[in-house]
């Protein structure tokens, strides 16, 4: 061939190749990026017949999209990816065993995930046209793992969806119903006793409802929004002890309150951190000794220490404290088993973060457990986060 006709068609070759890279980057839909990948594997390397494959739950190719080729013969196609397999291959992509093609795999994250094959006329040993077809399922295969990221976070959307809407219309109507229970005079102290504890598993519920959505915004939103103004932050502390003495009436919480001291903080936010870490200090606090919640400022920061007396945290769990889903009999996120799904303490160093604070834990048996808060008085606008929807 003509040297400058083959530099021609290189250079046409590799603007296609380009051309289809784009075009794969903004291919929504799995199938989408599946045709489009066989039919330009047809076209760059001027194939009449070409097909992609996947492995199947069982480690089985199938073929997933395929071009020129009779969709009955693509159905019945299931073989183990080995040598074994490339005379049925042959038999799919062409008509007698002198036909030619390529094939080149799939590869997601150091895997074999499938198989790009294309019937042409060419010299099945051109190395250009293998390495033309192995551009080109290099670009499938990060398409198709960005496809399946996606669809991944949208079932996760969904999800929450189903979690947080789904499931509290019915909670709301236990809690209602319950409560109305509760405010019937007529009503035995044996019933009594279950609507109370029905109320309460209510109550429990919403919470864990609460801290996956919390968790799963995190996760897929780089962390917990907060909407800032200008609070008391000795009234939401009072918020939270009022509420946690109702859950804990035979505990006690003091609160150790200096000057008033207002800041730019999310009041909601705020009093769900707090209350994690308090009801925290009360789940593992010994029963007999108050817990201590202290607040003072320090160096243009407001500091808020939550103390309980009690079994010191194990040296060697202190640096998966403040993990997701650490729970058990140890003194992490919970505690006893069956206490919360762990999720506790990692919510509130997530809100604490959001406010560009920081929470830290100081543990010992001669001093007890202090869980210490570090927040700004006064957080820049460049800092402040949308508000969740």
């Amino acid at each position: 061939m003509n040297p400058f006709v083959h530099s021609d068609l290189r250079a046409s070759q590799l603007r296609k190749l380009t051309e289809v890279s784009r075009a794969l980057t903004y291919t929504v839909s799995l199938d989408d990026v599946l045709q489009l990948t066989v039919e330009q594997a047809a076209e760059l390397l001027h194939g009449g017949r070409a097909v992609l494959m996947l492995t199947n739950d069982d480690g089985l190719l199938t073929v997933r999209s395929s071009w020129g080729i009779d969709a009955a013969r693509c159905d019945t196609f299931r073989e183990p990816l080995r040598e074994t397999m490339i005379d049925r291959l042959q038999g799919l992509l062409t008509d007698d065993d002198e036909g030619q093609f390529t094939a080149v795999p799939l590869v997601v994250n150091g895997e074999v995930t499938g198989l790009l094959a294309v019937a042409h006329g060419h010299d099945p040993s051109d190395e250009e046209q293998e390495w033309l077809l192995s551009a080109l399922a290099d670009q499938a295969a990060i398409a198709l793992e960005k496809t399946r990221l996606d669809e991944t976070g949208a079932f996760r959307e969904r999800l929450m969806g189903i979690v947080g809407h789904d499931l509290r219309t019915p909670l709301q109507a236990i809690t209602v119903a319950s409560a109305l229970m509760l405010r019937d005079d007529a009503l035995g102290e044996r019933h009594r006793v279950l609507a109370r504890r029905v109320a309460n598993s209510a109550v429990r519920m919403a919470d864990i409802i609460d801290q996956l959505l919390d968790f799963t915004r995190s996760r897929l939103g780089g962390g917990i929004s907060v909407t800032p103004k200008e609070i008391d932050l000795h009234g939401v502390c009072q918020r939270v002890i009022d509420e946690l003495e109702l859950t804990y009436p035979d505990r006690s919480i003091v609160l150790d309150a200096g000057p008033g001291i207002r800041g730019e903080w999310d009041p909601d936010r705020l009093a769900q951190a707090l209350s994690n870490v308090v009801g925290n200090a009360l789940r593992h606090g010994t029963e007999t000794t108050p817990i201590t919640v202290s607040t003072s400022t320090a160096a243009g920061d407001v500091v808020v220490n939550v103390h309980n007396e009690g079994t010191p945290i194990p040296a060697a769990l202190m640096p998966q404290l403040f993990d997701p889903f650490r729970r058990g009999t140890s003194a992490v996120n919970g505690g006893s088993a069956g206490a919360g799904l762990g999720l506790g303490l990692f919510i509130a160093q997530q809100i604490v973060r959001a406010h560009d604070g920081q929470i830290a834990v100081a543990s010992s048996a001669g001093d007890g457990t202090t869980v210490c808060i570090r927040l700004p008085l006064q957080r820049s606008a460049a800092a402040v986060s949308p508000e969740l929807s």
